[in-house]
């Protein structure tokens, strides 16, 4: 509070001030932790007062999510992992072995907080990675130091700052976290795909939105109305009136006597409307690596071209992701001790099962060769074991290399055998 001396007598100002004064401070901490510190282009762009791409369009977060190509892409790499098992592994030697009775395995598979379901805890948290360059979540301790629940932060409210050589996360302008209380899953340089290719999903937004303007104005393009006459200003008023309203409904136009309609825009077909709405879609995939056919883009795809798109996109999109989780999870999950004979682990297997008669074969092949069991098979297909389910199986016309020569002594004894009893 400031107070002004002079002539002895205080001056203080009327409470209404201290009011104003108090609202002010809160609605700027408020957009500065929504738009982060110091970032022009954002505020401006969150604020209106510009569009920040040539095509002339804001592009945010919600605005770029407003495009079917950029929702699909995060849609489809966020919910495509979040419905994976997340297991916990320890190994022993050769052996592996999932844990259940592990604080790790709660917290991720089981209830990561008392608001969401793992689903949903780690759809989000993708998606904020995905479309935002990061997601964050807060992990809380208990007494021992183990993880008991992760809680989702919006991005918005987390800002990582440098301190001593190291960084530490505030989060809402309100407290410190340090960097093993905060669960970080980041792409590129923490990089946000929406700013960086800005003007390129700004361009997919405008297309859209001359499509739209297009139709919503009944298929009319603007154009301007001209006379040879001299008009007065009440006149023209008169007739801009009536041709902007009659544009607005469908129908047969009727130009007053001695007008000319000239048309000052390009049609969709001469704009290559359609040719130019599929190749954005296309470069919004190539953006975040999601092959044209799993958003249902493709048209021309047949179905060895999708089985290898899907293969792609599981090798070269969500494995990288799955790893940066995995690791992410080891390093602050994971006591020292436990990260000894421990790990995370998504079971992308699950994305290669296939179809039953694909999977009925890959079975087939694993019980037959000896590296699947029966029970395992079952258990792959959430079903009881059974009794002997547990012995594996090879072929008999396989043998080793190194006992080649016994066996073949053996199947010479028994064939001498055979033609001495005969």
């Amino acid at each position: 509070m400031c107070y002004v001396e002079g002539g002895g007598q205080t001056w203080r100002p009327p409470f209404i001030l201290h009011v104003m004064a108090n609202i002010f401070q809160r609605a700027a901490k408020l957009f500065r932790a929504r738009v982060g510190p110091d970032d022009y282009a954002s505020v401006l762009a969150h604020s209106g007062l510009y569009a920040p791409t040539k095509a002339g369009v804001s592009i945010t977060d919600k605005t770029a999510m407003s495009i079917a190509a950029v929702y699909a892409c995060v849609n489809k790499i966020a919910s495509t992992l979040a419905q994976l098992n997340l297991d916990l592994i320890r190994m022993d030697g050769r052996s592996r072995e999932r844990v259940r009775n592990h604080y790790g395995y709660y917290v991720t598979q089981v209830r990561p907080n008392r608001y969401c379901t793992p689903y949903e805890f780690w759809e989000t948290i993708i998606a904020h990675a995905v479309l935002r360059g990061a997601g964050h979540a807060l992990i809380e301790r208990g007494a021992s130091g183990e993880a008991v629940s992760m809680t989702i932060l919006h991005p918005d409210d987390v800002e990582r700052r440098e301190k001593d050589g190291s960084y530490v996360y505030r989060i809402r302008n309100e407290f410190t976290a340090q960097p093993d209380d905060v669960l970080e899953i980041f792409n590129l340089h923490r990089a946000s795909p929406i700013a960086v290719h800005r003007e390129n999903i700004g361009l997919s937004k405008a297309v859209q939105d001359y499509g739209a303007e297009y139709f919503g104005n009944g298929g009319q393009m603007t154009g301007v109305l001209s006379s040879d006459q001299p008009l007065k200003s009440e006149q023209m008023q008169i007739i801009q009136q009536s041709w902007n309203k009659s544009a607005t409904t469908s129908g047969t136009k009727l130009l007053p006597f001695g007008f000319r309609y000239n048309r000052i825009g390009i049609t969709p077909d001469e704009a290559q409307f359609i040719n130019t709405r599929r190749l954005q879609a296309e470069e919004i995939c190539r953006i975040f690596s999601v092959p044209p056919s799993l958003i249902q883009l493709d048209t021309q795809s047949t179905f060895n071209n999708v089985e290898q798109q899907t293969l792609q996109f599981t090798r070269h999109t969500l494995t990288p992701w799955a790893r940066r989780i995995e690791q992410e999870l080891n390093r602050k999950l994971l006591t020292t001790f436990d990260q000894a004979d421990m790990e995370f682990s998504f079971r992308m297997a699950d994305l290669h099962r296939g179809d039953m008669a694909g999977r009925a074969a890959f079975y087939q092949q694993g019980i037959q060769h000896g590296w699947l069991s029966v029970n395992e098979v079952r258990g792959m297909e959430n079903l009881n074991p059974t009794t002997g389910g547990d012995q594996h199986m090879c072929p008999v016309n396989m043998v080793a290399l190194d006992q080649f020569g016994e066996y073949s002594n053996q199947l010479t004894n028994q064939n001498n055998g055979t033609e001495q009893t005969e």
